[in-house]
């Protein structure tokens, strides 16, 4: 039996191939020391608006519960409204009747002035509702106090113009006997009971509630108006304090 010799002894050009451990670049294997340049978790906007959330909660909510309210009365005012009208057209050619329920001349102005009214205050409150609530770039607070006021505006002009040109009107011609309103008209029969004749009485109360409720929408606008106010005052709080917010970290 024959056994192969290994040899293990140490060989010089074998041991010439093993790189040095100078060659490697441990440099490269050094975590950086530099800071992050990854952006806060939290900007200076986000901090202030998390300080002045509760005056932002509270106007947020108070104004969609106000402009929710306007949405309601609105479509209560068109209801009456549109109601008094198609009560007219259905009487207004009684055959039951010998002599005209109505005068010669009855003035639908008021009438047609409180739906127009009532249709403007309902896109209106949809309108503001519908941007308050979706999640849309609309809803920063600039924006918003934008939007609020120019509704808030114009629903107030709406409300004072109908007011007093109904209410003119329906003064102007509460004595007269040959002509008049769908609510001086008929209110002309109130004590009267169901001697009133032709549905009269119902139209002069949804035709007196139908104006009611506008002059208390004015109500309504007038505190939007002071809504609006605290939203834009709470605006420049905000940006007044981001303001100093980034002034004293341009400083430091």
């Amino acid at each position: 039996m024959s056994f192969q010799r290994f040899d293990i002894s140490p060989n010089p050009a074998r041991e010439n191939k093993i790189p040095h451990l100078s060659v490697f670049r441990f440099a490269s294997f050094q975590t950086s020391r530099r800071p992050s340049q990854a952006p806060p978790a939290y900007s200076p906007d986000d901090v202030l608006a998390a300080r002045n959330q509760l005056h932002v909660k509270v106007l947020h909510w108070m104004r969609i519960a106000i402009a929710s309210i306007t949405l309601l009365v609105s479509i209560v005012i068109i209801a009456c409204s549109a109601t008094a009208l198609r009560t007219y057209d259905s009487t207004r050619y009684h055959a039951e009747w010998i002599l005209p329920l109505w005068p010669s001349t009855v003035d639908l102005r008021p009438t047609h002035a409180l739906l127009a009214c009532g249709v403007i205050l309902t896109v209106a409150s949809i309108f503001y509702v519908g941007i308050a609530v979706a999640p849309t770039p609309l809803r920063s607070i600039r924006s918003l106090n934008l939007t609020f006021t120019i509704l808030t505006f114009l629903s107030l002009f709406m409300t004072i113009f109908t007011t007093v040109f109904a209410n003119t009107i329906n003064s102007h011609l509460s004595d007269s006997t040959q002509a008049g309103t769908l609510a001086s008209w008929t209110c002309k029969w109130q004590g009267f009971g169901s001697a009133a004749p032709g549905r009269f009485s119902e139209i002069c109360a949804i035709s007196t509630a139908a104006l009611d409720l506008v002059i208390l929408m004015i109500v309504m606008n007038s505190l939007s108006v002071l809504l609006a106010g605290w939203g834009w005052w709470v605006g420049a709080k905000i940006k007044r304090q981001s303001a100093e917010a980034k002034g004293e970290a341009t400083q430091v």
